[in-house]
């Protein structure tokens, strides 16, 4: 059932910073100026378009945001099943797709260069793109009803999106005194990682490009036909650990350049937030993209005055999603047991104290790897081959669950979580490798994103608890009780084990969010 009740606002904002901004609604088709108050104060569904060019505006204006807000671009992507499309979001504005709802060209140009403030608003331009988009945005609900992807986006999606949007905009604090010492520091270590990678590995003195790592891994016999670089990096076990170390190198990378890009005369910054940021919903803030940060650099974030920081964090996140929704009794047993990379290594491989080893090659298996290349990687990591037959041969339940789940995608071009959320297939014919791959990442990540985004809105409803950043699958939030942290822990374990109905136990902890500064030494007597 679509919500009767949504409000279309259109928006020119003023790039100067001046507070010039204007805001229009679109009633009974025809504009009505409004402003930012009457906005935010709007109870029912606000549609609107480009939303993040217009957040920290509103919220500057009225100290809060409206309470359901529809990207209708957003809307679109997330309910598309269409990975491609979050790709080509980056490429494209909101006016590709009114054509399709009877906006002309001409009308989808002039509206272009209005926005963007390239020529004088103008309310017939305005009002013949405004119908468009309302017209848009009632198709997409049909289409997202048929689909079964309605309950999940407004159930989940949209409360989601403005928590996250609130909490962006009240902005991240910044220690801009560390700032300065941790960019020095990422630099450095930078450097170091790039002189000792380019002579263990035999590469150029540089950040690898993608047609660098490509050639590389050809030279080293991998082929490239059904699998990403990415894939082959994280997954994958190399000679002399090249993928981990290729995976260090551009995660320095991007962390100085995550800090380069701050600025030391701010206390705060206020990223973008992508709700729906990747294929299978995962949450991306960006610019900057501070989740990339490793440990050793994220003291730079700090608390309010009167509050403290807390890290939540899924334990054994994947094994027990994956535990779950194959009902493979020894993946639940070892989820239950304990650390299930730990001990896999040492009971089922014979990998002791490889923990690493057996990560990467258990969730190569998990993701769909050949049995027989299993084994070889397992093999050039110092494993017996028999004994890495048997330890792949443990998870029969959960290997008749891959296969049941590749036989639904091949028949019917689509595959979902538990609640929408789903994968259109574009090829027909037998599943690819890399088909097989995205199917079961898309059941496991998708039900991730959605058990995370549930916990997060479990955890916002909390009055002790400020949302700070997503990281990933964990949580980055202010409190100032003690025992927040504690109610924190429980709600995620909570909606994790509702979620996936109490087949597993959901675990999760408080864990550091960055590494501890070394306490300053006394100063020496003289």
């Amino acid at each position: 059932m679509i919500d009767p009740d949504f409000r279309l606002m259109l928006f020119v904002k003023d790039f100067t910073g001046r507070g010039e901004d204007s805001f229009y609604w679109f009633l009974d088709g025809q504009l009505e100026e409004t402003d930012a108050e009457s906005i935010v104060r709007f109870a029912g569904i606000l549609l609107c378009h480009d939303f993040w060019m217009i957040r920290d505006i509103l919220f500057d204006k009225t100290g809060t945001l409206p309470g359901k807000i529809v990207d209708v671009d957003e809307f679109r992507i997330s309910t598309s099943g269409v990975p491609e499309d979050r790709l080509d979001r980056e490429k494209r504005d909101v006016t590709r797709h009114l054509g399709q709802h009877g906006a002309d060209q001409e009308t989808c140009d002039a509206y272009q260069k209005m926005f963007n403030k390239g020529v004088p608003f103008n309310d017939d331009i305005a009002i013949k793109a405004a119908t468009a988009i309302v017209a848009m945005y009632v198709a997409l609900s049909e289409q997202a009803e048929t689909n079964g992807e309605l309950e999940r986006f407004f159930t989940l999606e949209v409360p989601a999106y403005r928590v996250l949007q609130l909490s962006m905009s009240a902005g991240i604090s910044i220690d801009a005194t560390g700032l300065s010492e941790k960019r020095s520091q990422a630099e450095h270590d930078y450097f170091l990682s790039l002189k000792n990678y380019s002579a263990k590995h035999d590469m150029p003195l540089e950040t690898p490009s993608r047609r660098a790592l490509e050639a590389k891994l050809i030279r080293e016999g991998f082929e490239l036909d059904e699998v990403s670089v990415e894939y082959l990096l994280e997954f994958v076990p190399h000679e002399r650990d090249f993928g981990g170390d290729t995976m260090a190198l551009l995660a320095l990378d991007t962390s100085r350049g995550v800090l380069s890009s701050l600025t030391l005369n701010s206390s705060s910054i206020r990223p973008v937030v992508d709700v729906f940021g990747s294929r299978t919903s995962r949450v991306q803030p960006r610019s900057p993209s501070l989740q990339n940060i490793p440990k050793r650099y994220r003291s730079i974030i700090s608390a309010s005055a009167g509050t403290q920081l807390s890290y939540v964090d899924f334990d054994q996140f994947e094994v027990g999603i994956m535990a779950a929704l194959s009902g493979d009794e020894e993946l639940k047993r070892l989820y239950a047991a304990g650390d299930m990379y730990d001990l896999f290594a040492n009971t089922h491989l014979g990998l002791f104290d490889n923990r690493k080893a057996a990560k990467q090659l258990f969730l190569s298996y998990a993701y769909g790897m050949s049995r027989q290349a299993l084994v070889d990687a397992a093999y050039s990591l110092g494993v017996d081959r028999q004994k890495a037959k048997e330890a792949f041969r443990l998870f029969q339940q959960y290997e008749d669950w891959k296969k049941s789940l590749w036989l639904d995608f091949q028949r019917s071009g689509r595959v979902a979580t538990v609640l929408g959320n789903h994968y259109r297939r574009t090829g027909r014919g037998q599943l690819t490798g890399k088909e097989q791959r995205s199917a079961v990442s898309q059941v496991i990540q998708g039900t991730a994103s959605l058990i995370f985004k549930r916990a997060l809105l479990e955890a916002a409803s909390m009055s002790d608890v400020k949302v700070v950043l997503p990281m990933h699958d964990a949580l980055l939030f202010e409190h100032r009780l003690a025992e927040t942290p504690a109610k924190v822990v429980d709600a995620f374990e909570r909606v994790m084990t509702d979620v996936l109905g109490s087949q597993v136990a959901g675990k999760a902890s408080i864990s550091p969010f960055a590494e501890r500064e070394p306490p300053l030494s006394a100063p020496k007597s003289r």
